[in-house]
C-alpha cells in the first residue's frame, strides 16, 4: 500500500503541474490576446491538462476522502448493513475503475494505431487517454486495497 500511496502523491503532483500549466497558459494567452498574438492552440492544451488534471487527482483524492458523500439514507442504516454496503460498494468501485482503466487503455491504443492527433496543435491525444487509463488504474487498487482495511468497518 505504501508503493500505491507514494505513486497516487506522483500522480497529485503531476495534477498539480498540469493546474500550474492551465493556469499559466491561460494568462499568456489572454494578455497575448491583448496585444494581438494570442496562443495558437492554447484552448486544446488546457482541455488535455484539464483531463490529466482530473484523472491523476483521483487516486489521492480517494486515499484523503477528499470527496463528497450524501448519506441521508445512509446514517439510519443499522451498523452491519453499513459495513456491507461499505464492502459492496467497495468492490462495485473498484471493479467499474478497474474496467474503465482496461477501455481507456484500448482506446488509447486504437488513437495511437490510426495516429489520432488534436486538431489545432497536432498532438498525440493517445499520450493523455494512456494517462487517465494509468490513473483509473491506480484508484482501482486504492479503492480495492481498502477491502482488506479496518476502516471499512468503522461506518459512521
Amino acid at each position: 500500500m505504501r508503493a500505491i500511496k507514494w505513486f497516487s502523491e506522483l500522480l497529485k503532483k503531476g495534477g498539480g503541474l498540469c493546474l500550474l500549466g492551465m493556469v499559466s497558459l491561460t494568462c499568456a494567452d489572454v494578455i497575448g490576446g491583448l496585444f494581438g498574438y494570442p496562443i495558437l492552440g492554447s484552448e486544446e492544451l488546457v482541455t488535455l491538462m484539464g483531463a490529466v488534471l482530473l484523472a491523476f487527482a483521483l487516486p489521492s483524492t480517494h486515499i484523503e476522502k477528499g470527496h463528497i458523500g450524501v448519506d441521508l439514507l445512509y446514517k439510519a442504516l443499522p451498523h452491519r448493513v453499513k459495513i456491507v454496503n461499505n464492502r459492496a460498494v467497495t468492490l462495485v468501485s473498484s471493479i467499474f475503475f478497474l474496467l474503465v482503466s482496461w477501455q481507456c487503455y484500448l482506446y488509447a491504443k486504437e488513437m495511437k494505431r490510426v495516429g489520432q492527433v488534436s486538431l489545432t496543435i497536432k498532438f498525440p491525444t493517445f499520450y493523455v487517454i494512456y494517462g487517465v487509463s494509468l490513473a483509473c488504474l491506480v484508484l482501482a487498487i486504492v479503492i480495492f486495497t481498502e477491502l482488506f482495511s479496518k476502516s471499512i468497518e468503522h461506518a459512521e
